[in-house]
């Protein structure tokens, strides 16, 4: 407990160092404080919670963080390696924590579509909160972190009727010019009555150093509103980052989630959703790929607060060298969510005998007319496949390469944006041992 009063006393400092640059009102900042506290009291989670058992956060701890009133620089060639090839979308990039005009590009976007920075936004309207008032419970201590230090991210409104006409890709990236930085960056998608929009928000670091990047995002789902959200995490091998979405679903909406985890030392997210009216619609997907020693945490929590809803989730993990992984996901349906439909299941495929995995797939259920299943599993390749592969000539890296890829690349396929399909599946291949020289299957 001695090392926990410094640490506090550290980002106690960085607010009052911070807080007249930090974006939004009086009454805004006066909230802000609150959720400094509630941080504050409750400092970073660590392994006696049982949400977090298998990811320790001491790393975080061990090191003082700081925020930063302007960002570095990043090139045009620097971003460049984060853009899918032929991908026609509109972009808005975070560098270290704050907007990067020149490396945006929002032009043309159509009527009923607002694109904008999350600082720009809470400045421009007295009665924005760097909390939605729609999501009213967003748990845990690094929500309260980022409530309390935020400094821009993406504010993205669709209004009713309207479909964004591409995809809105929100890049967030570390620049590595500092050691020991911190972004805190808040994302906001406000979907109007039978709005649709389709967003990738993308995570990577440049350079050796380490860095935290912090992130929440929020969905506020109207009725018959679509979503498709797609998250990439390339952190850099020397990132910390840690992230929460929180979904609000009204009746009719639907939200279809990707998440691909493939970079970062210490990776852990949080995705969330309530559904609270008749025939809400949640998908989750994730694969989450750590090598070397990288650790790599998802947790999930579908919370059925209504009758007639339908949630699907599918994970998958693949493990190599002393990688560490953990999945925890949890569906609630609660006492009057009759006639819910939800299914659960978690698969991992462990490449070393150094590599681990945690899973624990949860069903907490209230009502008695439903249907709910979920289930894991944890193997290795099939030897036999291996053999048939390298009889016909594939060496035995790339005998496994091959199996592995098949395995992850049917959640890939999910997402139906083709040039962030091959993206990905290059950027999986690329970790795979003999993966590299396998990337035309991408």
């Amino acid at each position: 407990m001695s090392n926990i009063a410094p640490l506090i006393d550290h980002y106690l400092a960085e607010y009052a160092r911070l807080e007249r640059d930090l974006p939004g009102s009086d009454a805004n900042q006066r909230a802000r404080k609150d959720a400094l506290k509630a941080f504050a009291d409750a400092g970073f989670p660590d392994t006696r919670q049982e949400h977090w058992k298998y990811t320790s956060l001491r790393p975080l701890e061990k090191r003082r963080f700081e925020a930063s009133s302007e960002a570095g620089e990043v090139s045009q060639d620097a971003l460049a390696a984060f853009l899918p090839a032929d991908l026609d979308a509109y972009r808005i990039v975070i560098v270290d924590g704050h907007f990067n005009a020149r490396l945006s590009a929002l032009d043309g976007l159509p009527e009923g579509v607002q694109v904008q920075s999350f600082a720009q936004y809470l400045n421009d309207n007295d009665d924005a909160r760097v909390r939605s008032a729609a999501i009213d419970t967003q748990p845990g201590s690094l929500s309260d972190m980022n409530a309390a230090f935020a400094t821009d991210g993406a504010y993205v409104h669709i209004s009713a009727n309207a479909a964004a006409d591409k995809p809105i890709h929100v890049i967030t990236l570390s620049s590595g010019g500092h050691e020991d930085r911190m972004s805190q960056v808040r994302h906001r998608y406000v979907m109007d009555r039978g709005s649709q929009a389709t967003v990738i928000e993308h995570y990577a670091g440049l350079g050796d150093k380490p860095y935290f990047t912090n992130v929440v995002t929020e969905a506020e789902m109207g009725e018959n509103a679509q979503l498709t959200r797609c998250r990439v995490q390339q952190e850099s091998t020397r990132g910390y980052h840690t992230a929460s979405f929180f979904a609000h679903q009204t009746r009719d909406s639907r939200v279809f989630n990707h998440g691909f985890d493939l970079g970062g030392r210490l990776a852990r997210t949080d995705t969330n959703a309530r559904l609270v009216d008749p025939n809400a619609e949640v998908h989750f997907y994730g694969v989450y790929v750590p090598t070397g020693r990288q650790h790599m945490d998802n947790h999930t929590c579908v919370d059925h607060d209504t009758e007639h809803s339908v949630s699907r989730e599918m994970y998958k993990g693949v493990l190599a060298d002393y990688g560490r992984g953990v999945f925890n996901g949890k569906i609630l349906i609660r006492k009057d969510a009759q006639k819910t439909d939800s299914d659960l299941s978690s698969d991992a495929l462990l490449l070393s005998d150094k590599a681990e995995v945690d899973a624990k797939p949860e069903l907490e259920i209230y009502a008695d007319d439903v249907v709910a299943a979920h289930g894991s599993t944890v193997g290795q390749l099939d030897e036999d496949a291996v053999f048939y592969l390298k009889s016909r000539g594939v060496a035995d890296d790339g005998a496994r390469a091959i199996l592995t890829y098949s395995f992850a690349n049917a959640l890939v396929q999910k997402v139906g944006i083709a040039p962030l399909e091959r993206f990905v599946e290059a950027a999986l291949l690329s970790k795979l041992p003999g993966g590299q020289g396998y990337a035309d299957l991408a």
